[in-house]
């Protein structure tokens, strides 16, 4: 059954490969990319199956804003897989033979290196570095931070993280706008962080390296009340159960905010830890390759403001977004493709340093 997957995937890119070359003739890699998909479109009736960790309100407009931007895509189902357990799962059922039932497919950043040692993931049909030369005017290009340098992945999203509280539980003047409000004496045992590790960005910058992990050790010391779930978090903040948490997804908070939920504030101290997540491959078992890598340039381009308005998940270099003036004027630590590859050594590092239990890893 393994012979046979990777067979069909090697089939399915000969394919691509054959059309893209019949395509060459006048038409630039990312006009070859738009034919390729549209030609999978036609295959499919036009229905695409996509499913990301996003939840489905952030998807409401993002998608059909999709959909407008190349018609032949008529139809997206979507579900939200999130956290990590699903994705543990879909790999034990892929390497017994078992598809996942998505096309366009987002996997959780701690299972990526897995699905790539297993095969699950295959080049994607064209280069972005060649896309990105082509880029349709007036559209933001491709950063050279979001691609992987060997070509395997687009990442697509702006996620930074800062600290929220509840202002009725935290006095006027002890706002927590910086990462030492974490740290000080006053909320010993009082405030609360993700177990799962949010901040790769301050721990894989050098100039904020060090600094973070004397941080990581102060909170430990401090009494962080570690919990798993930023929307479980922020609940607990709004609701007066604990006056802040540190370390917070600033689309988690703001979207709750925005949606009417009270007494929580979302505050970005500096350095600002910058994510550009949401890391697309192409996967083997995947009807639309081309459609995938479509989505993830469309995304990280032309759809950059559609994504900051509904989903706040929009590149903070970005003036238009709303993540410009909260982190105007601070550095920004950024965790790239180069810090993905790093991605399980930085996770093991923060479990270690909040005294987590963990599987140790096979040499």
């Amino acid at each position: 059954m393994e012979r046979r997957k990777h067979w069909l995937g090697a089939f399915a890119m000969v394919g691509l490969f054959l059309f893209g070359a019949q395509s060459a003739y006048g038409a630039n890699a990312y006009e070859q990319l738009v034919a390729a998909s549209k030609a999978e479109m036609e295959k499919t009736g036009g229905k695409l199956r996509m499913s990301l960790d996003w939840p489905k309100r952030d998807t409401k407009n993002v998608l059909p804003a999709f959909s407008k931007a190349y018609p032949f895509i008529k139809e997206i189902s979507y579900k939200r897989e999130r956290g990590i357990g699903p994705f543990g799962q879909f790999l034990i059922q892929y390497k017994q033979g078992t598809n996942p039932p998505y096309d366009v497919m987002h996997i959780a950043s701690e299972f990526q290196a897995q699905y790539l040692k297993e095969g699950a993931f295959v080049k994607p049909p064209f280069s972005y570095a060649e896309i990105n030369k082509h880029i349709p005017k007036g559209w933001p290009k491709l950063d050279s931070r979001a691609m992987d340098p060997d070509g395997n992945f687009l990442s697509t999203t702006g996620n930074v993280r800062g600290n929220a509280y509840n202002p009725t539980l935290v006095p006027k003047g002890k706002e927590p706008t910086g990462w030492d409000a974490c740290l000080d004496p006053m909320w010993k045992g009082k405030f609360m962080v993700d177990t799962r590790n949010k901040l790769q960005a301050l721990q894989h910058d050098s100039e904020t390296r060090e600094t973070h992990l004397k941080w990581l050790k102060g909170i430990i010391a401090n009494g962080a009340v570690l919990t798993r779930g930023q929307g479980t978090i922020l609940r607990k903040i709004a609701s007066g159960e604990f006056p802040l948490g540190c370390g917070i997804n600033y689309h988690t908070a703001n979207r709750m905010i925005d949606s009417g939920v009270k007494n929580l504030v979302y505050t970005q101290p500096g350095p600002v830890p910058l994510e550009i997540g949401t890391r697309v491959y192409v996967a083997e078992w995947s009807k639309t390759p081309a459609t995938t890598q479509l989505w993830a340039v469309w995304i990280s381009t032309g759809g950059q403001d559609v994504l900051e308005k509904y989903a706040y998940r929009g590149f903070p270099w970005d003036p238009s977004s709303k993540k410009y003036p909260l982190a105007k004027g601070k550095h920004v630590a950024i965790c790239g493709a180069d810090c993905a590859r790093k991605w399980d050594n930085y996770n093991r590092e923060y479990q270690e340093m909040l005294g987590l239990p963990a599987a140790k890893k096979k040499k």
